[in-house]
């Protein structure tokens, strides 16, 4: 019945686009991640997120892997080289000397209904290190899991800088492996993104805004009923809605 009712929701809202009045599918909106999501890349999907929540917080530590964002203000380790964020109201902070909050107390500030973390690259540089992120994934995971916010996690592009370009392949597969057994769902953006840059790890501005563009088609995606859902939605006749028989819930 609760999935039904959500069906129903994501229905009504799809039928309001048909009229050509859009309403926000999100109260609140929290987007993390490296210096991806401080370029053109993050630029694009924070314009498609704020056409579908009210509230929008998008954050950007440079070099960071999940263990910059994990612990408390008093024992996390922010990184050295760099703070982006543009706020709820749109407003733009950078800065290289800083002391960002770590995720929890973000999570806790920003009480998200979506949660996209945009991690991975910078954890390449060997297999010893992408094992040491595993538990600070997890751990990021289970926190989007207290607020009971929805999660979805971006993999790190393609790439031409070694080592990270060598170990890409295998950090994907080591974060779909975790992803796949929590309630977090997992976008490789190996498959929506052509590396264009000069370093071989930051992506120009065309190539970086088609990467954004093309996983916001994905996160729209995940946000709509399947067009089966939709159809068996259409043929529901109102107060025909009731509790589930006997033989359904068997």
């Amino acid at each position: 019945m609760r999935l039904l009712a959500i069906l129903l929701i994501c229905f009504s809202i799809c039928k309001t686009f048909a009229s050509g009045t859009v309403p926000p599918l999100y109260e609140s909106v929290l987007l993390v991640g490296d210096d991806h999501v401080a370029g053109a890349f993050g630029n694009a999907l924070d314009r498609y997120l704020r056409t579908i929540a009210v509230d929008v917080n998008t954050i950007a530590q440079c070099g960071s892997n999940p263990d910059n964002w994990t612990g408390s203000s008093t024992d996390f380790v922010p990184t050295r080289c760099g703070f982006w964020q543009r706020n709820e109201s749109g407003q733009e902070k950078r800065s290289k000397d800083f002391k960002p909050r770590s995720f929890e107390e973000e999570l806790a500030k920003a009480d998200p209904d979506l949660t996209l973390i945009v991690l991975g690259t910078f954890m390449l540089t060997d297999s010893k290190e992408m094992a040491n992120q595993r538990e600070p994934i997890e751990k990021m995971v289970a926190e989007v899991g207290k607020v009971a916010s929805r999660c979805i996690w971006i993999g790190p592009p393609q790439i031409k800088k070694q080592p990270y370009a060598a170990n890409l392949q295998e950090g994907v597969r080591l974060l779909e492996g975790i992803l796949k057994k929590r309630r977090c769902e997992f976008i490789d953006s190996t498959k929506f993104s052509k590396y264009h840059g000069k370093n071989g790890l930051d992506y120009q501005v065309a190539a970086g805004t088609n990467w954004g563009a093309a996983v916001s088609k994905v996160v729209e995606k995940l946000n709509r009923p399947s067009a089966k859902e939709v159809h068996d939605l259409d043929s529901v006749v109102p107060g025909e809605i009731g509790p589930p028989s006997n033989q359904e819930m068997k």
